[in-house]
């Protein structure tokens, strides 16, 4: 049947990251494209990432483990396939196999959103024609006070609504400081979240500081902790008035209704590149539904609001341009607020000379 999977390749690629997206050391993204061809031609592409080491791994887990064992499924089967998949590689664990998994299933969806010949919003169903949007990629800890104040302006004058800076770096009050020049600066009308990267020790010191944070409005404090550790973001959601958000570093659903069951985040921050794909991705929303917490999916704006446009339950969609060197057209949101393209599949369009110039393996 022409709609069988005939090949999946993956290529690596290395694209350098602006300082103001750079993370505790992280000066590159590692980028693992993934393309599936189905014996009618059709082609659809994926990709996952890494920030420094890794990428090589996940690449071969998709072109020599996975690939062999979803060449000839139906791409109209493919949530069979899927599940064989994980099945067959459970054993092997969540590090190498979730993205690489996750890169596989995007590259499906969009090839079986191309051949329904509609925009994968469609496919999914839509339940609205735009989703808000936050900047979060002018923010890191690198940046001095006055770097991160122009950044998060910039945002402002460019009408998006809300606004993330990182913390965790340096000691407490110095990071109250630099919060409060930017609450200052972009006034009450801007809300502001906070990401620690899982910077802070559960303990004592969390609650004054995530105390501190909400007294200055702000609305988040995302992965204060090890995102392994349910019980401290419980302790501090219980403790402290701020929000917690927590996810890009879960994969699959149950890792998610666990922090659910215990009531240790108020926002989810899916990944659908590290998760499991587009298929745990929306797996992942139904359970965040069912509790009446909201979903807010973690970077690559691109790909997410095509999940976000059939979810009323999604809040937001993170500007975090870590994709930008290798897309022709990258998102454009327009006063807050971003659509998905009306284009067959995913939507997203590679710059194939820059995808030749960032190649290092495959």
């Amino acid at each position: 049947m022409a709609d069988r999977i005939e090949r999946v390749t993956a290529t690596v690629l290395e694209v350098p990251l602006d300082a103001r997206m750079r993370a505790y050391g992280s000066a590159r993204v590692s980028v693992v494209l993934v393309t599936v061809t189905d014996r009618g031609g059709g082609v659809g592409t994926g990709f996952t990432y890494t920030l420094g080491q890794g990428a090589v791994a996940v690449r071969t887990m998709v072109a020599e483990v996975l690939g062999p064992l979803v060449t000839g499924a139906r791409v109209a089967c493919w949530d069979r396939a899927y599940e064989d998949a994980r099945r067959q590689t459970r054993r092997l664990g969540p590090a190498v196999f979730a993205p690489a998994l996750s890169a596989l299933d995007i590259a499906v969806w969009d090839l079986c959103a191309i051949r329904a010949g509609l925009p994968l919003y469609r496919l999914l169903g839509r339940a609205r024609t735009e989703v808000p949007i936050y900047g979060s990629g002018r923010a890191s800890n690198a940046l001095t006070g006055p770097e991160l104040v122009e950044g998060s302006c910039s945002y402002v004058a460019e009408g998006y609504p809300a606004v993330k800076l990182r913390i965790g770096a340096r000691a407490a009050e110095l990071d109250l400081a630099r919060v409060a020049q930017v609450r200052e600066a972009v006034g009450d009308g801007v809300r502001l979240m906070v990401d620690c990267n899982e910077q802070l020790e559960p303990g004592g010191a969390a609650v004054p500081l995530a105390n501190a944070l909400a007294e200055l409005g702000i609305y988040w404090i995302e992965e204060p902790f090890v995102a392994e550790d349910v019980a401290a973001h419980a302790a501090l959601a219980s403790q402290s008035d701020i929000v917690v958000a927590a996810g890009e570093h879960l994969v699959g659903q149950y890792a998610f209704a666990g922090y659910l069951r215990e009531r240790a985040a108020g926002v989810l921050q899916p990944d659908a590149a590290l998760t499991g794909g587009i298929t745990e991705a929306l797996r992942i929303s139904t359970v965040a539904r069912a509790y009446r917490v909201p979903v807010a999916f973690h970077s690559l704006p691109e790909l997410h609001v095509q999940l976000a446009m059939g979810d009323p339950n999604v809040c937001y969609v993170e500007h975090f341009p870590i994709l930008d060197p290798l897309l022709a057209a990258p998102v454009r949101p327009r006063h807050g607020r971003v659509t998905a393209p009306d284009t067959a599949g995913h939507g997203i369009a590679w710059d194939q000379d820059a995808v030749a110039a960032f190649t290092v393996a495959g």
